[in-house]
């Protein structure tokens, strides 16, 4: 019922929400109540979330089913009877959270042998006895047996068989002609003692024939993660493919909400305007949209509709700005607003060598915030907040690795910071003015050291580095707890290149990771250290090669370290795949266990070398270990904690 079959690893619960309600939305408009959809069909997405089957029971479905299962776990179920169970997918909705799920027993397609599309090759019922490749009573054999081979995972005398696939049905008629005949057969055999009756039907009567046996079911409580496909096919790969793709998404979907938010309050009633967004996020939900498995064009044209989406949201923030922003009647109307939208590479051409400028602040969320704020500038300025109050800013010079990223045109070397106080789903607005010559620079009183040992220190954190650039510990001042490492920084792992022509010749790629050894090589076997210190904030770059930096950041009062992270383009000029990661080798002991989000929300506990349903057998030991994360991965033993968030 969702705008797309979505993806469940790289998406974020507010999106899948979304697109589901922009589908029944849908479906109610043209197909009225009745066209609700009660059955959540994600038969092709590559594992499955606890999360998913949460926000499914919330919706009010009555079921899930899918096609994809680990090759252990579905062995494993298809032994035990067990494929089909109540899945308890939340941890703190209690029954609000059980979803029955439903593994299919032949992913989405048809049985082998019984596939009828022009795209297949298998043989079509011959019924006439007259010709000499009949084939009636063979064809009816095999697929009673099929059926009752297809039977054995599951515990009632109902089963659920697939017809179709990718792309099938473009010559409808043969495939049902052939069904039809099938079916005829099939239950003419009913006569001679046959137990099989087929019919056509839809997943909803299926699950309400399985409520009708009226017998308990097995549960789950974890998730589908990772998904393998054969022991060197662990689909964890996409985790992190078109890692800008991915980006973008999350990018697109805050301007979403905040656009929404803007036409509530300002009451311009433009949501249809709003729905090419709406829209344009929909689609980018979909399984080989934000998974970033898709072909290149087709991910340029993912993101030239969100674009194009974005530039209508863009307008009517305007709209909405043009009624909020002017204080009464008699205010003179404001300036058109712009989304600076390259600010993650520090560059925003419009306010290029401005004298003055304002910056309207949106915040989202339900809570008052006190927010860092960069902005990139080529002079000083003097900042006023909205009562006209000179605020305290400095000049930071904008990193040598952040400069020289490809595409970026601004020739724009610092960047202004600034503290904005801003109200709960509310805004302010910042008011920008070049300051004369001849008031002294901020910047002059920046320190700035190379390759020398460097403390990031303010009122609640302390962060430690050699005159290498190795991070060696973090200390929580008010706590006293110190978190030391070993190693931190960026490993690559040589990507498999196999053929795909069976699974010991698994090839790494888009969906799937397979590194050719256990063991991550580090990008570079030296790194640069500039260490920049501010009033505001406290800065180590930290420079791997010419394509690998990342920048770690402590700012005034904050509680938390920031990391951002620069790769690429990734040389592959050597003709060899290289997954790139980041690590932090702690001495924290964590028993290997570790901690991951669920589409952003809830949280799983995670084991190495374990699934919790099964005996795993240990193929792949790096790809095996990798889970979906979208908000947060933390490790902890019994003082200490190190979290993750992105």
């Amino acid at each position: 019922g969702g705008w797309c079959m979505n993806d469940e690893a790289s998406t974020h619960y507010n999106s899948i929400i979304d697109q589901h309600s922009l589908g029944a939305e849908f479906l109610r408009d043209n197909f009225g109540e009745c066209g609700r959809p009660k059955i959540g069909w994600q038969i092709d997405p590559f594992g499955h979330s606890r999360e998913q089957a949460s926000l499914f029971a919330q919706m009010g479905f009555d079921g899930l089913f899918f096609g994809r299962a680990d090759y252990e776990d579905r062995a494993t179920r298809n032994r035990t009877k067990t494929m089909e169970m109540v899945w308890k997918a939340s941890a703190n909705l209690n029954n609000k959270g059980w979803l029955f799920t439903g593994v299919l027993p032949n992913g989405y397609g048809a049985p082998s042998s019984f596939c009828f599309d022009y795209r297949c090759s298998d043989t079509p019922i011959m019924d006439d006895p007259h010709f000499q490749d009949y084939n009636v009573d063979e064809r009816v054999r095999t697929f009673i047996q099929t059926a009752h081979d297809e039977a054995v995972g599951y515990t009632t005398n109902h089963i659920i068989m697939t017809f179709g696939g990718d792309f099938q049905y473009g010559n409808a008629n043969e495939g049902f002609k052939n069904l039809d005949k099938l079916m005829k057969y099939v239950n003419a055999q009913q006569t001679n003692g046959s137990n099989v009756n087929v019919f056509y039907s839809t997943p909803s009567c299926y699950l309400y024939a399985l409520n009708q046996v009226d017998r308990a079911w097995p549960s789950k409580t974890d998730d589908f993660f990772p998904y393998a496909s054969n022991p060197h096919g662990f689909w964890t790969g996409y985790f992190t493919s078109r890692a800008a793709l991915k980006r973008y998404e999350r990018h697109s979907n805050n301007i979403l909400q905040a656009t929404r938010q803007l036409n509530a309050f300002a009451d311009l009633n433009l949501r249809d305007s709003i729905f090419t967004l709406s829209e344009a996020m929909g689609v980018a939900q979909h399984h080989d949209a934000v998974s970033g498995t898709e072909k290149q064009a087709v991910a340029f044209d993912y993101a030239q509709r969100l674009s194009d989406g974005i530039a209508v949201a863009e307008n009517v923030m305007n709209q909405a700005y043009a009624k909020l922003l002017p204080k009464d009647s008699q205010s003179p109307p404001p300036a058109s607003q712009f989304l600076c939208q390259l600010s993650n590479i520090s560059q925003c051409l419009q306010v290029d060598g401005q004298d003055r400028f304002t910056l309207t602040l949106w915040n989202p969320t339900i809570h008052p915030v006190m927010q860092h704020v960069r902005v990139p500038v080529r002079t000083d300025y003097t900042i006023r907040d909205p009562t006209g109050q000179t605020i305290f800013s400095e000049l930071f010079p904008i990193s040598e690795p952040t400069l020289n990223i490809p595409g970026r045109t601004s020739i724009t070397q610092k960047q202004i910071i600034f503290k904005a106080s801003l109200p709960a789903l509310g805004f302010n607005t910042y008011y920008f003015e070049t300051k004369p010559d001849s008031v002294t620079s901020g910047e002059s009183k920046i320190k700035i050291t190379h390759n020398e040992e460097c403390v990031l220190r303010n009122q609640n954190l302390q962060v430690d580095f050699d005159d290498q650039g190795n991070l060696h510990q973090i200390v929580n001042l008010k706590q006293n707890i110190t978190v030391s490492f070993l190693n931190q920084g960026f490993y690559w792992y040589q990507g498999f290149a196999g053929n795909n022509s069976q699974p010991d010749f698994q090839a790494s790629g888009a969906y799937i990771f397979r590194p050719v050894s256990p063991t991550a090589q580090p990008v570079s076997q030296a790194r640069s250290l500039t260490c920049v210190k501010a009033v505001s904030v406290q800065t180590a770059v930290i420079v791997f090669n010419d394509w690998t930096s990342q920048e770690i950041s402590l700012y005034d009062e904050g509680e938390f370290v920031e990391v951002e992270w620069t790769v690429g383009p990734i040389p592959i000029d050597d003709n060899m795949g290289k997954e790139i990661i980041i690590r932090y080798d702690t001495d924290i002991n964590s028993q290997s266990k570790y901690y991951t989000d669920a589409n952003g929300r809830e949280v799983l506990e995670r084991t190495r070398d374990y699934r919790p349903t099964w005996n795993y057998t240990v193929v792949e030991n790096v790809s095996g270990n990798y889970y979906p994360i979208n908000s947060r991965i933390w490790i902890k033993d019994q003082n200490r904690q190190l979290t993750v968030l992105t």
